[in-house]
């Protein structure tokens, strides 16, 4: 039985350790110029549930990102005020719930 409950709360995280996002550019604190011509590059390994992206740009309504085979891959960010900006890339499967799997950046425009 205790073995029962050991592995019933190993198993989400060992679903998650799955999948990977790597966001290669931005670096997160980097300083990007302000309005259009910044991309998002990153590597990203789906989890067993995963689909596809969601690119969110300070909690606005996200990107979708379904090209995510033979990464690395890039998509244009949206204009950019001066400001700090927060970037998050999360997983989500084929009925766009969020699996957990994320990795996200802070910069900053000029």
């Amino acid at each position: 039985m205790r073995y029962a409950l050991i592995l019933a709360l190993l198993v989400p995280q060992l679903a998650l350790a799955q999948g990977a996002i790597t966001i290669l550019s931005p670096k997160d604190g980097a300083t990007l110029s302000s309005g259009m011509g910044n991309k998002l590059e990153y590597n990203v390994k789906l989890g067993p549930t995963g689909n596809h992206l969601h690119v969110y740009v300070d909690n606005q309504d996200p990107i979708v990102d379904r090209n995510v085979s033979g990464c690395p891959c890039s998509i244009d960010l949206p204009d950019l005020s001066p400001g700090k900006h927060s970037i998050v890339v999360k997983e989500a499967t084929a009925g766009h719930v969020l699996t957990g799997l994320q990795s996200g950046v802070t910069v900053t425009v000029k």
